[in-house]
């Protein structure tokens, strides 16, 4: 028990590290979905830029609201945009623990630090949406690296119930330059394991969910259904090397948090102000003073069915006594998956390349 007692502290230590990281670094990484609206010059705001989604009539005042607007087919791209950068973004924070198909035993626990490595389209226009991309200018801004970085902590152990080849695994992923954190818990059934004697390889399932936070502009929930299969040889009857592969399906829901297309104009300082004055900001139309006509700038993207993406892996785990080091190679492939409205749409996501390094203690 003490050995636990340890590595859970160990892992209070990680986690409260990545926590610092997040609030210590610049957060280049952080979503800005906004951005994702390309600006344009407004006659009504004295040539001002703002959100091409924003609608207005010939008196300044916003005629459909944005959230109108985006359901429609002129809105069909910032969706598609919107669809494809939480498809590339949940797949870097989606749950990819590199580990063997073999449980720990129902008295081994295991605790390891993690580090992610994953490929994005960052040259892609859905890839505006974040803060170091300005509106402004998406090709002069600062875009996010073409491989992103994540670092991770996570504790597992082997149970009895409900079966006695189960094993449950939990920790946190924290994305570089940002703010987010997604926290991630897994189960494993092990169909067959143990018969390190014979020519057969062990057979694992793994289901997974990773949830994240850290933003107010989305809601992301990830989960994963995995096949492993796995084999151990001795080394110098001294280590242990652990070959292993498998494929896997990923799920993301993504749901998009309330936004404003008009953020330098107060939609309640503009209503409380008397029919016609002058609102004193260049950025809101002198209609708009005592209404509620601003209001009609805040918006939600439209929710869409669930975005698919499937993946293969293959790594190895080597193991010294109580110490392992593993390795794991994984390619995502190109999203395609559509949302249900009558204008669908689609998953612009790119295949994804990703390595992932873990080590750590093994009791």
């Amino acid at each position: 028990m003490g050995s636990v007692r340890l590595s859970l502290a160990a892992l209070a230590v990680m986690l409260a590290g990545a926590t610092f990281v997040s609030t210590a670094w610049a957060a280049k990484n952080d979503l800005n979905l906004l951005n994702l609206c390309l600006p344009a010059s407004s006659p009504h705001l004295a040539g001002k830029p703002e959100c091409s989604w924003v609608q207005r009539g010939a008196d300044g005042s916003i005629s459909e609201p944005v959230a109108t607007y985006l359901q429609g087919l002129q809105g069909l791209q910032g969706r598609q945009d919107f669809r494809s950068l939480m498809s590339e973004l949940g797949i870097v924070l989606a749950p990819r623990v590199p580990m063997v198909a073999d449980t720990p035993g129902i008295a081994g626990f295991q605790l390891s630090a993690e580090l992610g490595l994953t490929g994005i389209s960052n040259n892609r226009s859905f890839w505006n949406g974040v803060e170091g991309v300005s509106a402004n200018n998406t090709v002069g801004g600062t875009r996010p690296d073409a491989m992103l970085t994540t670092v991770g902590a996570f504790v597992r152990k082997g149970i009895w119930l409900p079966v006695p080849t189960m094993e449950l695994g939990f920790g946190a992923v924290h994305l570089l330059d940002s703010h987010l954190l997604a926290w991630q818990g897994y189960a494993k059934l092990a169909i067959h394991e143990g018969f390190h004697d014979w020519p057969v390889p062990s057979f694992a399932v793994r289901g997974a969910v990773s949830y994240l936070t850290g933003t107010d502009q989305v809601t992301m929930t990830t989960t994963s259904l995995d096949l492993l299969l796995s084999k151990g040889f001795g080394l110098l009857k001294t280590a242990r090397l652990e070959p292993f592969a498998g494929l896997g399906w990923i799920s993301i829901f993504a749901h998009s948090g309330h936004l404003d297309a008009t953020p330098s104009c107060d939609a309640t300082q503009l209503a409380a102000l008397p029919a016609g004055s002058d609102p004193g900001n260049s950025y809101c139309a002198p209609s708009q003073a005592g209404t509620k006509n601003d209001f009609n700038a805040n918006f939600s993207f439209p929710d869409q069915n669930v975005i698919t993406r499937y993946r293969l892996f293959a790594g190895f785990k080597l193991r010294f006594a109580i110490v392992f080091f593993s390795a794991q190679y994984e390619v995502f492939f190109a999203g395609s998956s559509r949302d249900g409205s009558a204008s669908s749409a689609k998953d612009q996501s790119g295949t994804q390349n990703a390595l992932s390094l873990s080590t750590g203690l093994d009791f």
